[in-house]
């Protein structure tokens, strides 16, 4: 019978390292997902991920309400992203790396879906990583981010609205971008 996150975090608070371990197995692509949707880059995320869960770990024993783990993780989970995005900003990219050319391809698909996510805001950004990147059910992201399955579904159905027309290719789309971004 598989146990509650509550019954796992008291577990963990008692000692039990499986617990915490089945804790990890269970909620880490929630907290990568989470990551992602700040970070541009899989390993950041990854590394932010990590560290939430050290974060997590050390300050298991102060969460009052156990059930709600996953929300308090994806707290960490943002906050630790944040920072690290904050602190790579800071970085300056090396001017005389001589890297390959990238190989030529007619189809640029995944570069578009790639920039197109990263134009959604960061609420949309957030549910399309966590469901299509992770893998993650509405029922699990809407613990996570403590909404409803049916707000999941509505984020997703917006965000994928406004993928669609951001990927249609027209040039008005592109033009409003721009702006955005100028």
């Amino acid at each position: 019978m598989e146990r509650t996150d509550a019954e796992l975090v008291d577990a963990a608070c008692r000692g039990e390292i499986a617990a915490f371990r089945e804790l990890y197995e269970r909620h880490y692509r929630m907290a990568v997902g989470i990551a992602r949707s700040r970070l541009s880059d899989v390993h950041l995320a990854e590394d932010a991920a990590q560290e939430a869960f050290a974060v997590a770990c050390r300050e298991l024993a102060l969460l009052k309400d156990r059930r709600r783990f996953p929300e308090w993780l994806g707290t960490i989970s943002r906050r630790t992203a944040g920072r690290l995005a904050r602190s790579w900003s800071n970085h300056k990219p090396i001017e005389d790396l001589q890297l390959p050319a990238p190989l030529e391809t007619t189809d640029d698909s995944p570069g578009r879906v790639r920039q197109a996510v990263e134009r959604l805001p960061p609420a949309a950004r957030e549910v399309v990583l966590l469901h299509y990147f992770s893998g993650l059910s509405y029922e699990t992201i809407a613990q996570s981010l403590g909404v409803s399955p049916q707000s999941v579904h509505g984020r997703l159905q917006r965000a994928r609205r406004a993928l669609a027309q951001d990927l249609s290719g027209d040039e008005e789309t592109e033009r409003a971008h721009d702006r955005r971004n100028a």
